[in-house]
């Protein structure tokens, strides 16, 4: 099967009979499977599923005697800056998935025909869905209407036909129109709430041509979705917060676990890119230093780091790419894993958790972009709106340069520039590394450009790099446009001068992008043109945005659609941003890719600063180190090349495989010098094993009893913050051991300690070789609270 662009639109052509999506669609499916809620039912009395049941089964949306809050025939999120029964239906719809699931781990009719009531209900009801932000709701809660809706209609004999059609028609006349596929969706996790909303919608009314669109919106929207993303696991909002970044992980694994229910294996999609991003987040997220590139969006690029690693996001993404990657791929995940074992289970999230899935999918076929080679010469010059003075383009050994006048470029009146060009049909992308922006005006810029014609009015891309050091992005002439004309320019600062900057068409439309190296693309504008035409002129502009003044600026490693090839490839730069993660006995590393580069030399040594030897060649940047000893750091780099050379070294990785150990706080004795409510809030909290429980204390020990008779040597503790109140977590301490409860040995000391985020684990190594019964922490200050007031929620002691 091949896919065409044409128009805006997926055109399928299908070949050897083999079509793309499922021709029919199973029920329950979104995401949930008959086979999901076995393999969750026979667990549920196992952790974590154990503890995510009972927070099911308690939440008052589980109960029988829930009282239906609506419906209504408005429901509206930010319309005129207010909610319109938002709240009503967020409770109604959470109840629906809570009912069905009770329907099926009890069997009781009783829940089945509760939620069956609550939806129809609604869908004989509502008219209107809408409001400026109607799609993140929609998203937020698709799991719960479409998945609630899909158990019932697949799994309970009282569900009839007629239910089908009337939930259908909600979804299709008043829920569909709010996701906005078919236009240019919001960036990152805003776009990505409208593709899960609009998958499930799809997936639920049978529908293959929506399918297939949702499928080709999540694929090459470059606001949101996979283009939206980077080899080395980032994401469009990654520096924004680590709440919208998680959105956007959420949605997207979400997303590809409904489309691998229906046959379509996205999760293989670029190299594995949805578990590198995963992993990524929970490398970030618990505190680890992580490497990072300018990445972001339609929204803003982020050019500093995240500034709020720590967050505690809850845990339903991670089951998703866990249970896709680790239990049904054999893949590692070991940050995953090391967030999911900080994470409480959810009356949600557990679901998405799985012992096991012999299920399979295909991957689709992979989508062609246009292609760019080089390009030296055979390019014209041309003055856009009169600029003047003339001004020329020449090439030289690899350096376009420009001259030229001009007043301005932007989204609106008619531009006066220096443009130099070649004539181009259909599809195409340029790419071009602004090296220099002479400053004769603030506002002067140097970029690519495409123009429907050489009129100083007329449709229009371009995104170029003023002395400022920012990008600035306007698009002019589009029919469809996220947020309408305020997001038809854009202007954000740059790391640097020299900056890539990147323009591509794909049937009726035109993305803008910038790169600080060429390959790690950031979306700046993404725009539809209903009414462009085939041809057109692609090209390097100028403009001095300084009446009467020549501007001279300069671009390297240009490549468009339709160049020469005449350029010599020049040897690749490092790879930047390595960085690898500590599985038991592999060791799964990452890396963004140079530009112009072919191939990757991974190399290792067990000592910092080498000398290296090369464990692998690749062609794409990432690497799996099968060849580890756990306990041991290896420090890795990796190499680019091409046919002119070998780049010199990437920054180095250490990296020190898991040593996989026991927690053997288990069927002891914990007790406390203090503790406010022995109940609920005692000593053993800290030793169950849950990180939703704590124990609540003071200034002084928490410890742990082995029994009589049973001594071990620990190599390590960790201690999980708790929920909530930092002013109470530990700070200062000694971890100590004994044999007989009295006479103490001080094996670890700790001073400023500090949890970056609540359920933030913290572990450390310890070197006695020693044996002992009794463990204990021995606080001696909190983060500032009262001295009475010391809290945690877990102490593992590993040996």
């Amino acid at each position: 099967m091949k896919y065409f662009v044409s128009r805006g639109i997926l055109t399928l052509f299908l070949i050897f009979g083999i079509p793309l999506a499922a021709q029919a669609y199973t029920h329950p499916s979104i995401p949930l499977t008959v086979a999901d809620l076995e393999d969750v039912k026979k667990n549920l009395d196992k952790e974590p599923w154990k503890s995510g049941y009972a927070l099911l089964v308690a939440d008052g949306h589980s109960q029988l005697s829930y009282k239906m809050e609506g419906p209504f025939t408005e429901v509206s999120r930010n319309k005129g800056g207010r909610d319109v029964n938002l709240p009503q239906w967020k409770n109604d719809m959470q109840a629906v998935f809570n009912l069905s699931r009770m329907w099926y781990f009890t069997r009781n009719t009783a829940y089945a025909q509760k939620a069956h009531d609550i939806l129809i209900a609604w869908a004989t009801t509502q008219k209107v869905y809408d409001g400026m932000e109607s799609n993140l709701s929609l998203g937020d809660y698709a799991y719960r209407f479409a998945g609630g809706a899909s158990i019932l209609r697949g799994t309970w004999p009282g569900w009839t036909e007629t239910d089908t059609n009337v939930v259908k028609n909600l979804f299709e006349k008043v829920y569909w129109p709010c996701t906005g596929i078919g236009g240019t969706l919001g960036p990152a996790n805003k776009g990505g709430l409208s593709i899960s909303a609009a998958l499930a919608i799809a997936v639920f009314n049978d529908d293959e041509a929506k399918f297939n669109q949702v499928l080709h919106a999540f694929r090459t929207d470059a606001a949101t979705g996979l283009l939206n993303t980077l080899p080395n696991g980032e994401e469009g909002e990654t520096a924004r917060d680590q709440g919208h970044a998680y959105g956007q992980l959420l949605a997207s694994a979400f997303t590809a676990e409904v489309f691998w229910k229906h046959g379509v294996d996205v999760f293989s999609e670029m190299d594995n890119r949805l578990l590198t991003v995963g992993e990524y987040y929970a490398r970030l997220n618990s505190g680890i230093k992580t490497p990072y590139v300018p990445m972001g969006t339609i929204d803003c690029l982020y050019v500093n780091p995240p500034g709020d690693p720590g967050f505690a996001a809850e845990p339903m993404g991670f089951n998703i790419l866990r249970s896709a990657y680790v239990t049904r791929k054999g893949l590692v995940a070991p940050y995953i894993d090391m967030k999911l074992a900080t994470q409480i289970q959810n009356s949600d999230a557990f679901m998405f958790l799985k012992s096991a899935d012999p299920s399979t999918a295909t991957p689709p076929p992979t989508l062609a972009f246009p292609a760019t080679v080089s390009v030296s010469g055979n390019l014209t010059n041309c003055e856009i709106g009169g600029a003047s003075p003339t001004g020329k383009g020449s090439y030289s050994n690899g350096t376009w340069t420009l001259q030229g006048g001009g007043t301005q470029i932007w989204t609106t009146g008619p531009d006066s520039c220096h443009f130099l060009y070649k004539e181009v049909t259909g599809d195409f992308a340029i790419i071009a590394k602004v090296t220099s922006v002479q400053n004769t005006h603030e506002n002067a810029k140097a970029g690519v450009m495409f123009r429907e014609t050489l009129a100083p009015e007329c449709t229009r891309a371009s995104i170029g790099i003023t002395p400022k050091v920012k990008f600035e992005s306007a698009i002019k002439g589009w029919t469809n446009l996220f947020a309408g004309m305020n997001w038809a320019g854009r202007v954000f600062p740059v790391l640097q001068i020299p900056y890539w900057v990147k323009l591509e068409r794909i049937g009726k439309r035109m993305t803008t992008y910038t790169s600080l190296d060429g390959t790690s693309w950031a979306t700046a504008s993404v725009g539809e043109f209903g009414k462009l035409g085939d041809k057109g002129y692609l090209g390097l502009y100028v403009c001095a945005a300084n009446k009467g003044i020549l501007n001279t600026s300069t671009f390297t490693d240009v490549r468009m659609t339709g160049g020469d090839g005449a350029e010599k490839p020049k040897t690749p730069a490092a790879p930047c941003s390595l960085w690898g993660a500590p599985g038991t006995d592999k060791t799964p590393l990452h890396w963004l890719e140079s530009f112009g580069a072919t191939n990757y030399t991974v190399k290792r040594s067990t000592t910092s600063g080498g000398p290296y030897t090369t464990i692998g060649t690749v062609d794409k940047p990432s690497y799996v180190d099968i060849s580890v000893v756990a306990g041991t750091t290896y420090y890795y780099v990796v190499s680019a090349s091409n046919t002119a050379g070998e780049s010199p070294n990437s920054n180095e990785e250490a990296v020190t495989p898991f040593v996989i150990l026991t927690n053997v706080a288990k069927g002891g004795k914990a007790s406390a010098a203090h503790a406010y409510d022995a109940g609920s809030e005692g000593a053993n909290n800290a030793f169950d094993g849950n990180s939703g429980t704590k124990w609540n204390g003071g200034i002084g020990y928490l410890q742990y009893d082995l029994g009589p008779g049973k001594v071990c040597v620990l190599k390590r503790y960790d201690i999980c913050s708790a929920n909530d109140v930092p002013e109470r977590d530990p700070k200062d301490w000694q971890f100590q051991a004994s044999n007989d409860g009295i006479a103490w040995t001080t094996l670890d000391t700790q001073t400023n300690q500090i949890f970056t985020s609540r359920h933030f684990v913290k572990q450390y190594t310890l070197s006695s070789n020693a044996l002992y019964r009794y463990y204990r922490l021995n606080i001696t200050a909190n983060m500032g609270g009262p001295k009475h007031s010391v809290q945690l929620a877990e102490l593992a002691l590993m040996k």
